[in-house]
């Protein structure tokens, strides 16, 4: 939440030449005598009657008396009235916040009296401006603290409750998407209870963890936490280190960016009660069609035909299968019998839509509770709430309950005690995906032909249609997806609670210390039941029962001891920290695999009878030791330094500690005398910084000698043993950061618009690498630091504070741009470009970006066998295949032939957020938008672009397949069951490398407030009714499943293949305060 304060000047010199405040203030009470009731005490009064908070210059206010008879405490406009009329104040109003200034009025009136006490005018007018700059004021979080926006010199973005609204969501991930610059928000697995991901500048690694470092109200979770635990509605507040100034503090957990979370505290006033509730439906966003049964039957013919045909030249279409068998036709060159009504057009026929079938339309609603209020000495809030979606995709859900708890005390002036927790449980049942003996539901519905239907007509599931059906002529052999989700058990819970209690001592005035113990405890238990009366791919029911169960329990530890200082004289301010911090991680994880059911009664491990267990365990610790001096002289120059010494349990043992520091500059050259007074430009500042960080997010033992078991013949029986898995390497250490960033911040029109702007280079060395070693040594590879990568890039954010268009009609809003170049440096001694991924389609190079799309480029359709002759092509080559660029010229098609086609990371992401309010009656909406990024489309590959006959087809590629008679000019691939070495490799090409830009409606929120007389008599303060879309449209050229689709592996980004799809949302809600 952003927190301002706004100074107020009384101007003038009143009784002396050398002007003050208390002198001001003094004149004030000199001329105005009823005055009895210190201002300061009237602004609490109004905030807790009207649950609003007043921002405003203590010291300048602290002496103002007012007649409080005169004030009417029970409308709050009023109240303004009075004082703006005859204290001379002026309030700007912007929802729940109210900003006090000194109007104009009296700033005339006290430099008439100076004039007349001083005997000569003095002109206070550029005083009062700069001193107005300098006591704005928002408050960032940074590593261990808060600071002020105005004195600090990094680069970081922040997010308040505010901008939070209007997203149906579990995450916070989905709440700050397009909110933040140089943030790449995706959900490349929208399941319901998922996390999304996040990068902040880029990626920065080859093989290491790639997530941003995540603190809780001071906590840092573990990497890999599912970031559901956070509810949204708990949160107060979120900033965004993304330069090595603000995360170097983090040290060797820094690199990837460091988002730090406040939650709501308590404060000081009556208890103030919020209730929120929405109630909402998920719909398909994807564009992907696929063709209905009787186009089906046709493609399956041609793609039959065809491959029949090009076997012989004494082969006809019109053969039946009696006759293809003679002429020696395999399976995939038969005619299955069920298409012959489908081929003659007969009406009324089963045509199963399954990706309508497997997706339907699912509610989605949360409820939530947050109480906040305090006395002097102790505060207090605490937020529960209650999430339930049921998926898009069928057979899949979520549950959560999440509370927040925030306790604070101060047991003496100089002694405070606080504790936060935040306890959530869940549970949900995830996809059969998580199954290697079946496919994704929505992959086998890309398999699933539209001839059968997933219940029979007796209302029972349709087992094995599809398989049986299929058998005879070798098709699709997949299960029925309907089957697949109802029957099988796939159910998880997760446990998750994670808080800290502090004690704070103020030792001196200006120091204090504070000691801090946190925990992270995470218990997953996931339960799986495979029944034998469902099949799998190539198995038709019976099948073999098979079940699993994983519990997984996490133990995270901190401790922490700190030293704060911060002191202020003339115009020198200095504050500080010194700390250090001990935290340890305990894993383990337990896989009982079961089989050999007698029966299917008993859906868990419990029924089998013959067991398999896996323990894994493991521990890691980080001993830490740091500190931060940060110097502010005059409101005008900023100087930060820091520095952290990390000790990690995962490094080498000749690499055990790393350091790291980071020096930061700001010169806030409006608060210069020679910058010239102007109602266009009146806040400019210049930053600066340097420093290093690290990602230790590398394997736990990935510096020791790994032995996994095997069996050894000894006397010509096995015996069971071990064998060396992994080569040691005792220099093993943290991935290195180190950047520059240069920033410029500055406001136009007194103050309306904020905008910041920051370039940055980022380079990054001793990159995880598998590199090889001699064979005499035992191993092929040794993990080695050996990678070095750059990251570049530009951002711009310009943010509107809220403002009159008309009477009674205001708008505020931002719009961010970010920019981000990658590029390899280096990698392994001898290694230029590492080719991985399905079908090898990614491709990381020396001189090129991460996960690069690497394939050929096609040019058109083989039309004639003579332009296949006269034409370098791969042997097996026929027509309606595809012609390959010779890229090289070397007169032969082969790997030298394919290059890259750009990368799966967007080159330009963009956000535009908007906020209107006219009268009772509010109006937000957030736009998203990725550019310059290309996706790969499995699922095109394997089935729905291939053309191969097997899998369905999608109605793009049946509209535009080559076909010499009926669309000579297809640019897709005629369809063939004869999948030619020219389709296998055509598979990492241009033609599936799609252009994945695009432009996301993500919230759109219309709401409306009760009048206050309606809610006068009923004991709320406020009252309000909403309506919210989210993603109600993307605008994109790309047909697949999910845009936002990408790999884990940083090295194969922009791989989509059926994951699950981003929904629309349209929801209703309320909120009530009391």
């Amino acid at each position: 939440m952003k927190k301002t304060t706004i100074s107020m000047m009384l101007l003038g010199l009143l009784c002396a030449p050398h002007f003050s405040f208390a002198e001001a203030n003094k004149c004030f009470q000199q001329s105005v005598n009823q005055r009895k009731t210190p201002l300061i005490k009237i602004f609490e009064k109004l905030s807790k009657e009207h649950d609003v908070k007043f921002f405003y210059s203590v010291s300048d206010l602290k002496d103002i008396q007012v007649d409080e008879s005169q004030v009417n405490y029970q409308s709050l406009s009023a109240s303004l009235d009075y004082l703006k009329k005859n204290v001379g104040l002026d309030f700007n109003v912007d929802q729940k916040t109210v900003t006090v200034r000194l109007n104009a009025r009296a700033i005339a009136k006290i430099q008439r009296t100076n004039a007349q006490q001083s005997g000569e005018y003095l002109n206070p007018i550029k005083d009062t401006a700069k001193s107005r700059e300098k006591n704005i004021d928002e408050v960032v979080l940074v590593g261990y603290g808060k600071q002020s926006k105005k004195n600090n010199s990094g680069s970081i973005s922040s997010i308040d409750e505010k901008q939070m609204k209007g997203v149906a969501s579990s995450n916070f991930g989905d709440i700050i998407a397009g909110k933040a610059t140089g943030v790449q928000i995706t959900q490349a697995n929208a399941s319901p209870g998922s996390s999304p991901s996040i990068r902040v500048r880029g990626i920065g690694t080859l093989t290491a963890g790639s997530n941003p470092l995540i603190v809780v109200d001071g906590l840092p979770l573990t990497e890999g936490s599912n970031l559901n635990a956070i509810d949204p509605n708990s949160i107060a507040k979120i900033d965004i280190l993304k330069d090595a100034a603000s995360a170097a503090i983090y040290g060797s957990r820094g690199a990837n960016g460091v988002i730090i979370i406040e939650t709501k505290q308590g404060k000081k006033g009556r208890m103030a009660v919020s209730f929120d509730s929405y109630y909402g439906m998920q719909m398909r966003s994807d564009n992907v069609k696929l063709v209905n049964a009787y186009d089906m039957a046709t493609f399956l013919k041609e793609a039959r035909d065809n491959n029949y045909l090009s076997k012989g030249s004494n082969r006809s279409v019109s053969d039946n299968n009696a006759t293809r068998i003679s002429k020696g036709a395999s399976l995939r060159e038969l005619i299955p019998d069920y298409l012959a009504p489908y081929l003659a057009k007969q009406p009324g026929l089963t045509d199963t839509d399954w990706l309508n079938t497997v997706m339907k339309p699912a509610p989605i609603s949360q409820t939530s509770l947050n109480i906040t209020g305090g006395s002097d000495k102790s505060k207090y809030a605490f937020t529960m709430s209650y999430f339930k979606q049921k998926g898009l995709v069928i057979g899949t859900d979520y549950e959560k309950f999440s509370t927040s708890i925030n306790l604070s005390t101060e047991l003496t002036d100089k002694w405070k005690v606080g504790v936060t927790m935040t306890p959530s449980y869940a549970t949900g049942t995830i996809n059969a995906a998580e199954n290697s003996r079946s496919y994704n539901p929505l992959q086998m519905a890309t398999a699933m032909y539209p001839f059968f239907k997933p219940y029979n007509d007796d209302g029972s599931l349709g087992i094995s249609q599809q398989i049986l059906g299929n058998t005879a002529t070798d098709g699709a052999l997949v299960e029925n997806p309907v089957a697949v989700q109802e029957m099988t058990n796939r159910k998880y819970t997760l446990f998750k609670t994670f808080g800290n209690i502090f004690t704070e001592l103020e030792v001196l005035k200006g120091l204090k210390y504070r000691l801090s113990i946190g925990g992270d405890y995470t218990n997953y238990e996931y339960n799986f039941f495979d029944p034998s009366t469902v099949g799998a791919y190539r198995a038709a029911a019976p099948d073999v029962t098979f079940a699993n169960r994983t519990e997984y329990i996490r133990k995270n530890y901190l401790i922490e001891n700190l030293l704060s200082f911060d002191k202020k004289w003339g115009s020198h301010r200095v504050d500080a920290i010194l700390g250090q911090s001990f935290q340890q991680e305990d894993n383990t994880q337990l896989l009982t695999e079961a089989t050999a059911f007698p029966d299917n009664s008993i859906r868990n491990i419990a029924g089998g009878t013959s067991f398999k267990n896996t323990l894994t365990q493991y521990k890691w610790r980080l001993m830490s030791y740091f500190t931060r001096v940060n110097y502010t002289f005059d409101n005008k120059y900023n100087l930060m330094a820091s520095y952290r010494r990390d000790g990690s349990s995962r490094f080498g043992k000749n690499s055990k500690w790393g350091d790291f520091y980071a020096f930061s500059a700001g010169w806030t050259i409006s608060n210069e005398n020679f910058f010239p007074e102007n109602n266009i430009v009146t806040d400019l500042k210049f930053r600066y910084s340097l420093g290093s960080n690290g990602n230790n997010q590398i394997p736990n033992f990935g510096a020791l000698s790994l032995m996994n078991p095997d069996n050894y013949n000894f006397g010509g029986s096995l015996i069971p043993g071990y064998t060396t898995a992994t080569a040691p390497n005792p220099n093993i250490s943290w991935e290195k950061s180190r950047s520059n960033n240069f920033g410029i911040d500055f406001s136009l029109f007194k103050n309306i618009l904020n905008i910041s702007a920051d370039y940055y280079i980022l380079n990054r060395d001793g990159l995880l690498l598998d590199v090889p070693v001699p064979q005499q040594s035992g191993f092929s590879t040794s993990l080695q630091n050996i990678g070095k990568i750059k990251n570049s890039g530009f951002e711009l954010q310009i943010a509107s504070k809220t403002f009159n268009i008309a009477s009674d009609f205001t708008y505020s809003g931002s719009f961010n741009f970010s920019t981000n170049k990658n590029e390899v440096l280096a990698l392994a001694n001898g290694q230029n470009q590492i080719i991985t991924g399905e079908n090898n389609f990614s491709v990381t190079k020396v001189g090129g970006s991460i996960g690069e799309m690497y394939g050929y480029n096609i040019l058109g359709i083989y039309k004639t066998q003579e332009e296949i002759n006269n034409s370098p092509h791969i042997t097996g080559t026929m027509v309606g295949d595809y012609i390959m660029e010779d890229l090289n010229g070397d007169g032969k098609i082969d790997v030298n032939d394919k290059r890259s086609f750009g990368s799966g990371v967007p080159k330009y992401i963009l956000g535009f957020n908007n906020n209107f309010r006219y009268g009772l009656f509010e109006l937000s909406f957030s736009l998203y938008s990725e550019i310059g990024k290309k996706i790969y489309n499995a699922d095109a590959v394997t089935t729905l672009e291939s053309g191969e006959g097997f899998g369905m087809a999608s109605q793009y590629y049946f509209d535009n397949r080559y076909n010499a008679v009926t669309n000579p000019d297809g640019f897709f691939g005629m369809p063939n069951m004869n999948f030619s070495n020219n389709r296998k490799e055509a598979r990492t090409s241009n033609l599936y490398f799609k252009n994945a830009d695009y432009v996301r409606l993500r919230s759109l929120r219309l709401a409306f407030n009760f009048p206050k007389s309606m809610l006068e008599n009923i004991g709320l303060e406020n009252a309000q009714i909403y309506l919210v879309g989210n993603n109600l449209f993307t605008l994109s050229k790309y047909k697949g499943m999910n845009i936002d689709a990408t790999s884990d592996n940083v090295l194969t980004q922009g791989f989509d293949q059926a994951y699950y799809p981003v929904a629309k949302i349209y929801s209703v809600g309320f909120n009530l305060k009391f």
